[in-house]
C-alpha cells in the first residue's frame, strides 16, 4: 500500500482517503438523523419525527407514481439513495469538506447499486422467466439493444450527478478565490438548490427506469 497525499494505492486501485472519510461522515449524519427521528416516537409527530414522516411520504408518492402501489415496499432503498445523495451534495458547500458525489467512482457505485436493484425488483415482481424473456422481445436479435440500454441508463445517472456536483464545487472555489462577497454567496445558495434537485433527479429517474423495466416485462 502506497500513500501519496490523500490518495492511497491499494492493490493497484487508487482510493481518495478524504472522499472516503466524507462518505463515512455522510452515513454518520444519516444514522444521527434516523436516531433523532425514532428515539421518541409519538402518535402525533413533532420535530425530527414529523420531518422524517414527511420525507417518507414524499418517497412513497414518488414510488406510487413510478411503480404503482406495490412500489411502496421499496421505500427503504430509494429513500436511502435520495437522502445519501442529498447530504453528500451539500457537504461540499461546507468549508474544508468535499462532496463524495464529486467523485465519479462514487456516482458510478450508486448507479451500479441501482442497476442491481432494478434487476432484483424486476425478478421479484415478474418472476425469473418473464425477466429473461424480456431481453429477447420482440425478437431475439434485440438482445444486444436491451443489454446496451441496461448499461447506459445507470451510466447516464452517474455522469449527470458527477458532472453537476463537480462543476458546481469547482465554480464555487473559483468565485471564492476572486470574490469575497456577492457572487460566492449567491452561488452557494444556488448550489444548495442544485444539490437538492440533483438528488431528486437521480432518485426519480431510478424509479422511472425500474418502473419501465417492470411494466415492460408485463
Amino acid at each position: 500500500m502506497e500513500i501519496h497525499g490523500n490518495i492511497i494505492n491499494l492493490f493497484g486501485f487508487e482510493v481518495d482517503l478524504w472522499i472516503m472519510i466524507m462518505t463515512w461522515l455522510t452515513m454518520g449524519i444519516i444514522i444521527l438523523i434516523s436516531w433523532l427521528a425514532t428515539r421518541k416516537i409519538n402518535l402525533i409527530p413533532t420535530g425530527w419525527q414529523s420531518l422524517m414522516e414527511m420525507f417518507i411520504q414524499f418517497i412513497e408518492d414518488m414510488l406510487v407514481g413510478g411503480l404503482g402501489k406495490r412500489g411502496v415496499k421499496y421505500c427503504y432503498f430509494f429513500g436511502s439513495i435520495f437522502i445519501f445523495i442529498l447530504i453528500s451534495n451539500q457537504l461540499g458547500l461546507v468549508p474544508m469538506m468535499a462532496s463524495p458525489t464529486r467523485e465519479v467512482s462514487v456516482t458510478l457505485g450508486l448507479a451500479l447499486l441501482v442497476l442491481i436493484w432494478m434487476q432484483y425488483i424486476s425478478i421479484r415482481e415478474n418472476g425469473i422467466k418473464a425477466y429473461l424473456k424480456h431481453y429477447i422481445e420482440p425478437f431475439a436479435f434485440f438482445l444486444p439493444i436491451h443489454l446496451m440500454e441496461l448499461a447506459t441508463r445507470p451510466l447516464t445517472l452517474a455522469l449527470r450527478l458527477f458532472g453537476n456536483i463537480f462543476a458546481g464545487e469547482v465554480l464555487l472555489e473559483v468565485l471564492t478565490e476572486n470574490f469575497r462577497f456577492g457572487a460566492p454567496i449567491f452561488w452557494l445558495m444556488l448550489s444548495v438548490a442544485i444539490g437538492t434537485i440533483q438528488a431528486y433527479i437521480f432518485t426519480v429517474l431510478s424509479v422511472s427506469y425500474t418502473g419501465v423495466s417492470v411494466h415492460d416485462e408485463h
